[in-house]
């Protein structure tokens, strides 16, 4: 199981992701992340950049889009936060533009600016 803090700001709550030992990088791991969700109660979700696994940025391996069709299932209101554009190939990128378009995921620099949008 995922490690994982629950965060309370401005009488909500989400659940944050950010512990460097538990990397993203598998279908089982994306599980956990809406096992959390469940068990707390809680459908916010903040996820650190850093413990994603190269893997999850490759579409071919199509991880991030299995990612994508489970959070949108379990209506789950996802924000990345993604300081090193070097992790992002161009297609990967063009996604992330595209789906900040939308109300479910973004994609952040900081870590300030994603709380915002999720506390929305």
């Amino acid at each position: 199981m995922m490690k994982y803090n629950v965060v309370n700001k401005e009488d909500k709550s989400y659940i944050m992701f950010n512990e460097i030992e538990s990397k993203i990088h598998s279908e089982a791991d994306m599980l956990d992340i809406i096992s959390a969700c469940f068990e707390s109660g809680i459908n916010s979700v903040m996820i650190d950049g850093r413990i994603i696994a190269d893997e999850f940025y490759d579409l071919k391996t199509k991880l991030f889009g299995m990612f994508l069709q489970k959070i949108i299932n379990y209506k789950i209101k996802v924000v990345f936060i993604i300081n090193e554009e070097r992790t992002m190939n161009d297609r990967f990128k063009e996604l992330a533009l595209e789906l900040n378009k939308g109300t479910d995921i973004r994609f952040y620099n900081n870590a300030e600016d994603a709380q915002e949008w999720l506390l929305r």
